[in-house]
């Protein structure tokens, strides 16, 4: 089996060729595949990535969350001290600054800050997953922190496209596994 390093290099190469417009259509038949479930429509408190690189997109669903006025939080990632701040985003206007790295987050003097224990549902992004349910991120375990503090019956729903879906990965004791992984042509779930 690979190593996580190796793996991550491999997928991120094929992830980040993808076209605009093939990462756009597959993550709307996963978005639609997610706000057609249970787990999200009974979702109070739902806490989502700001995608980048061609991750799943999150932009149409989180101004799905806001008009169905459900508590939107997105991560603030505290570099210096290697954690994500879950902050409540009201605002897409006004609330959002583009990070050094590229992607959005909240602007540091909007961020109101929310505990992982209220998560209802957390949209994990991550780089390789597998039919088992593992998940390999960017390797800081900054989710797998996020995760590893949520309250009993949240759940851990990661957005992937297909390809990012292997057999098997390796994992470790710290890391955490999801609820299930949806791909715009499977839904993985123990």
């Amino acid at each position: 089996m690979e190593n996580k390093s190796d793996l991550r290099k491999k997928i991120l190469n094929i992830r980040n060729n993808m076209e605009k417009k093939d990462s756009s259509e597959k993550s709307a038949v996963i978005m639609e595949k997610l706000t057609d479930m249970d787990i999200y429509k009974k979702a109070q408190s739902v806490f989502v990535y700001m995608n980048f690189n061609n991750e799943v997109e999150t932009m149409l669903l989180i101004i799905k969350m806001l008009l169905e006025r459900k508590k939107v939080v997105i991560p603030y990632t505290d570099t210096v001290n290697t954690v994500i701040i879950p902050s409540e985003l009201k605002s897409i206007e006004q609330d959002l600054v583009k990070s050094k790295f590229g992607y959005y987050e909240p602007a540091p003097d909007r961020i109101v800050p929310v505990k992982a224990d209220e998560f209802d549902l957390v949209v994990v992004p991550g780089v390789v997953f597998d039919k088992n349910l593992n998940r390999i991120g960017f390797g800081k375990g900054y989710y797998d922190r996020i995760l590893g503090s949520l309250k009993d019956g949240a759940k851990a729903v990661a957005v992937a496209y297909d390809f990012q879906v292997l057999e098997e990965v390796p994992s470790e004791e710290h890391d955490v596994k999801m609820d299930m992984i949806i791909t715009e042509k499977n839904i993985y779930k123990s």
